[in-house]
């Protein structure tokens, strides 16, 4: 199973509460261990896909589908964008048109060479990110299109800190600490993140 180096594990015995299983499909689940290990058999069964080209992914529709075959199995929401406001990204309002802006932009970018592979895939991340157009996976899937598209751009795909050695608590630290910095427009730490 492929191991997300940014999910942390827990002790797995927290118990979810109502609210943390609306949507939920299996009906076995009752703590975040059980759920953290089914989604991530979910995520290594749909990374066995073939990994798409520029043109494919670079669509708002196969973003979805990306998200509902990485977490298809667990939540009945999966692929679906947020109907209500969270504490994180845009008002859910806006998601559909940020998300096709991003898609188009991204085009753009890789139209007219504005960006190396890395750099390109990164602000493609960091956008889909903060846009945060689900109610739950969103680093994660941000991290697999990322991933997508470095690859369909020559290069290998990111290690997200894993190659550092540290803690999986200074990893995610690292993570955030290196998107609020790009939040405000500079990209060096979360391109230095990715490839660490």
């Amino acid at each position: 199973m492929i191991r997300d180096p940014l999910v942390p594990g827990g002790d797995g015995h927290t118990a979810l509460g109502e609210d943390d299983r609306q949507g939920l499909i299996p009906s076995y689940i009752a703590t975040r261990g059980e759920l953290f290990e089914a989604e991530q058999r979910n995520i290594s069964e749909a990374l066995l896909r073939r990994a798409p080209p520029t043109g494919e992914l670079l669509d708002d529709g196969y973003l979805r589908g990306l998200h509902k075959a990485m977490f298809g199995d667990v939540w009945s929401w999966a692929g679906i964008y947020r109907n209500r406001d969270t504490n994180l990204g845009l008002s859910f309002e806006q998601i559909s048109g940020a998300v096709r802006s991003l898609v188009l932009d991204t085009v753009t970018w890789f139209d007219s060479a504005t960006y190396e592979p890395d750099e390109m895939s990164i602000r493609f991340h960091h956008r889909l990110v903060a846009i945060h157009p689900f109610p739950n996976g969103n680093g994660r899937h941000g991290r697999i299109a990322a991933d997508y598209l470095v690859v369909s751009l020559g290069q290998s795909r990111f290690t997200w800190g894993a190659a550092s050695g540290v803690s999986i608590a200074e990893l995610r630290h690292s993570y955030l600490t290196a998107l609020r910095a790009a939040d405000g427009g500079d990209m060096r730490g979360l391109l230095h993140f990715a490839r660490s």
